[in-house]
């Protein structure tokens, strides 16, 4: 017979842990509170590992706890725990020692004595997630009573373990359909009719189909990140998170924390369970943008991860299994920093199994007044202008012209065209540039206009020489101009200047 008091105390524990999300709080609190029903001196919560078949000591009370969390797992069917977890059914082990189910060497390692145990597995929709376990009854043995109180506890938390699992995943779904609703609709679409740039598409939807990493090359400029999309969402990781990570944008003390997570209490500030990009990916797509960037100390974690699948958060000894597709792009030539001692070879190889190098708007010149007119469409309907075309000698302007910034400096040119102009027709004088100084856009002489407004264009003009000159490096652009860089991020984004 259960004893009643003890059942209204786990219902009231249950109640509690219920009304928290985190689930860590949410384990660290059953756990505790199964030791205290039970009267017992120490106790484990494992979780399952499908990935690996591994139960690991998720959480871990008593004098030894913080060493067994660190230092041990167990395989299904190994132990008293894995047994529990291997056949579904509850086990009290009065007489460890005589048991040969009973794996010592745990209990020998940390030096502590087991005289008895209890351990029940918790159950979702006939799936084992994970085993409680409690150790030396603190006055006597376990008995059947402890037993199916302890069973009753864990039924329950498996539950409320699932709903916080779910509510997890609910968050990162969250965040993830955030980012890409924020996304314009046919900012996927590649504009492009000539050969070449057919033949970079027709590459991009065969490597779609695998899983094979991929290298995206070219200056910047070129359409990197629309290649990285067009591969993503019309792989069978579609439906799954694209996630981008500018690795040139985030300052090195961040960027380890951004890419791996971290746990609450892992530096100043952390105060709360964070997931990184790379989590934040998990069964789609890590778009790492100017790799080339990747300080060589997060160059290591980062081959650890594609070679083994799993990632550390800053704070935890537990690894994550992660299922996540490496695209990859840079604007520079990894060969010669691999010679500079800049970037790790191994990881090279990894990233490169499919390269892809696309073409700078000069070899694709055809594509130039298709470009511009898909543009033109885009900003005429933003300045709310009824611009109907480029005249012929703008076309030819164009054309002569040899784009060091690539299509992202074409979409300037057009969107600034759009702002100055008064016509339906596009002319040369409101593009600014000059075909015979192709290193500069801007240097033709302002029109009359406000004040205000020839400033604002000079400071976008400028701005985003600087980024572009500097591969879009917003810390080392705001030294140069003597700013703060939230001072700059704020400018870029009331300027509306964009990478392509």
């Amino acid at each position: 017979m259960i004893n009643i008091e003890k059942v209204k105390k786990i219902l009231e524990i249950l109640s509690l842990l219920s009304r928290n999300s985190n689930i860590e709080e949410l384990l660290s609190g059953i756990i505790n509170n199964a030791s205290k029903v039970i009267d017992a001196e120490a106790a484990s919560l494992l979780l399952f590992d499908k990935n690996k078949e591994t139960l690991f000591f998720y959480i871990a009370l008593g004098e030894k706890g913080d060493q067994i969390k660190k230092s041990f797992s167990l395989q299904k069917g190994q132990g008293i725990a894995g047994w529990v977890a291997l056949y579904g059914e509850p086990l009290i082990v009065n007489d460890p020692q005589n048991d040969p189910r009973f794996f010592s060497k745990i209990s020998e390692e940390v030096n502590y004595k087991t005289r008895n145990l209890l351990c029940t597995p918790m159950v979702v929709d006939n799936q084992i997630i994970g085993v409680i376990e409690v150790i030396n009854k603190i006055d006597g043995i376990f008995t059947e009573e402890d037993k199916e109180i302890l069973q009753a506890f864990s039924n329950q938390c498996a539950i409320l373990i699932n709903n916080a699992k779910l509510l997890n995943d609910l968050l990162k779904t969250n965040i993830i359909l955030k980012d890409e609703l924020d996304k314009v609709k046919d900012s996927r679409k590649i504009i492009g009719e000539s050969p070449l740039i057919k033949e970079k598409i027709k590459l991009a939807e065969m490597v779609a189909l695998t899983e094979s990493n991929v290298l995206l090359q070219g200056e910047s400029g070129t359409g990197k990140e629309l290649f990285a999309e067009l591969i993503h969402y019309i792989s069978p990781r579609k439906n799954a998170p694209f996630v981008k990570v500018n690795c040139a944008a985030i300052p090195e003390n961040l960027l380890e924390s951004e890419l791996f997570g971290y746990k609450k209490g892992a530096f100043t500030g952390a105060n709360k369970d964070t997931m990184g990009k790379i989590e934040l990916a998990n069964n789609g797509t890590l778009f790492l943008d100017e790799i080339g960037e990747i300080p060589l100390s997060i160059q290591a974690k980062l081959l650890r991860f594609i070679e083994n699948k799993e990632i550390q958060k800053l704070g935890d000894s537990n690894p994550i299994s992660v299922n996540v597709r490496i695209i990859s792009a840079t604007n520079k030539d990894l060969p010669k920093v691999i010679a500079e001692k800049k970037f790790r070879e191994d990881l090279y190889y990894r990233i490169n199994v499919f390269p892809i190098y696309l073409p700078s708007l000069r070899e694709r010149k055809d594509d130039i007044e298709l470009l511009a007119n898909h543009f033109l469409k885009k900003y005429s309907y933003e300045t709310k202008k009824k611009i109907v075309g480029f005249s012929q000698e703008a076309i030819e302007i164009m054309k002569a012209y040899s784009w060091p910034g690539n299509v992202r400096e074409l979409e300037n040119v057009v969107e600034r065209a759009c702002v100055l102009t008064n016509s339906q027709i596009i002319e040369p004088d409101v593009l600014l540039i000059n075909p015979g100084d192709p290193k500069n856009s801007f240097s033709e002489i302002f029109k009359e206009m406000p004040l205000k407004d020839a400033l604002n264009i000079f400071k976008k003009e400028y701005i985003y020489y600087l980024l572009n000159k500097n591969g879009w490096k917003q810390t080392k652009v705001a030294q140069i101009l003597d700013i703060q860089r939230t001072y700059l991020s704020r400018l870029i984004k009331e300027l509306g200047i964009n990478k392509y």
